[in-house]
């Protein structure tokens, strides 16, 4: 944009320095005036053209631009003493001072030394009037502060576009890291669901397609029975990829209560397991949002899944609690138990297990406590907020 307005400014300097020469030439009568005003002329668009147009030197606000303006100046003005035609250039020269990027206090300076040039050799050629003087002042003044501030409008203009583009890029950068962000959300949504779904489905089917095995000598009704659950297990698990990839909610939520939910999660946990399994619900259900229920039935469900992989125990208890200001889980088992303190490894404190349900948690602004001793057992408690609170991790 300022470049472009630049080559109309320069294309109005050199054909008013053109109009201006020709008047001159024309009104001169000696020749050897006529040369010397081509000559200045000449040198003056010399010079334009090479501190403008092509270096654009004349156009700095840097100190080293006053001696190339000290040239211009004595050259215009020689053209005003022989003829005052070239006033018309006086335009350009308000152009040229406030060009250079500079605050006001320095272009009100430059704007009063252009006038007092102009005044200086109208006064050298037809002599010191006051009044006209004066008034020849004002109106040159007030022209230069004129263009003085169209050039501070053009420059605003410029860096509000400039700015605004600025913004455009920022905007699509937020979008980009939105789009990164969401996407890894999702990825961690489906990892957890992956991990909380179809891999403790798995482990299930893997188990009771051993324990079949183990019994079809023995008994060929067990071992049937267990086949039949593990396909109840492998359909399940079907149901619960494809509800994970469209995010529906867990068809157990669909059509009851978490308190019945975690109800009938004991009940298959015990078939499938043989571990006296059971499930208490305290206190009424209420103010606890649909992906916070999610929530802890995952909790459960991974709970469980650390009873079966590690715990060998012989008892598990949920207990589901609505307390007044918050909902809480504790899933108790009586197994061999692990020190909480001992690095994370294949145990029941390592993997994805605890720092998916910690996460899971977190998103709802809740909290996950693990109490465990090696020989003990070993506890898991959560805790949500009541209250209407959403997911805080995208979904």
């Amino acid at each position: 944009m300022f470049k472009r307005w630049q080559r109309y400014w320069s294309g109005l300097f050199f054909v008013l320095l053109a109009v201006s020469a020709g008047v001159a030439v024309a009104g001169l009568g000696s020749g050897v005036w006529r040369g010397v005003t081509l000559a200045l002329a000449a040198g003056l668009a010399l010079w334009y053209w090479r501190e403008v147009v092509r270096t654009g030197r004349a156009l700095s606000s840097r100190a080293a631009a006053l001696p190339s303006l000290a040239v211009a100046a004595a050259l215009w003005t020689s053209l005003l003493v022989l003829h005052p035609i070239f006033q018309l250039l006086t335009v350009s020269a308000y152009h040229l001072v406030c060009s250079a990027p500079a605050p006001p206090r320095r272009a009100v300076p430059r704007i009063a030394a252009v006038g007092t040039l102009v005044v200086a050799a109208v006064s050298a050629r037809y002599g010191f009037h006051p009044l006209v003087l004066v008034s020849y002042g004002v109106v040159t003044l007030a022209l230069g502060l004129f263009v003085a501030m169209m050039q501070a409008i053009s420059e605003q203009s410029e860096q509000r576009r400039q700015l605004l583009e600025q913004l455009e890029s920022a905007r699509g950068e937020l979008a980009a890291s939105e789009r990164r962000a969401g996407m890894l959300a999702e990825r961690q949504r489906l990892a957890r669901e992956i991990h909380d779904t179809l891999a403790q489905g798995f482990a299930s089917i893997v188990t009771l397609s051993e324990a079949a095995r183990a019994q079809g000598r023995l008994s060929p009704q067990a071992a049937t029975r267990r086949l039949e659950e593990a396909g109840q297990v492998a359909r399940a698990s079907l149901g619960e990829a494809r509800r994970a990839i469209w995010a529906l909610r867990p068809e157990p939520l669909e059509h009851g209560s978490l308190g019945r939910a975690l109800c009938e999660l004991a009940a298959g946990f015990g078939s499938q397991t043989g571990i006296d399994t059971q499930a208490a619900v305290t206190g009424e259900e209420a103010g606890l949002a649909a992906e916070a229920q999610e929530a802890l039935l995952r909790v459960a469900q991974e709970a469980l899944a650390n009873v079966r992989k590690h715990a060998r125990a012989h008892r598990v208890r949920l207990t589901l609690s609505y307390l007044d200001d918050a909902t809480l889980l504790d899933v108790c088992d009586d197994g061999v138990g692990f020190d909480p303190a001992a690095p994370a490894g294949n145990g029941p404190g390592g993997g994805f297990g605890l720092a998916g349900m910690r996460e899971r948690m977190g998103a709802h602004g809740g909290t996950l406590t693990v109490e465990a001793a090696p020989g003990q057992g070993t506890t898991v408690a959560a805790a949500l907020p009541r209250g209407p609170a959403g997911p805080r991790d995208g979904r």
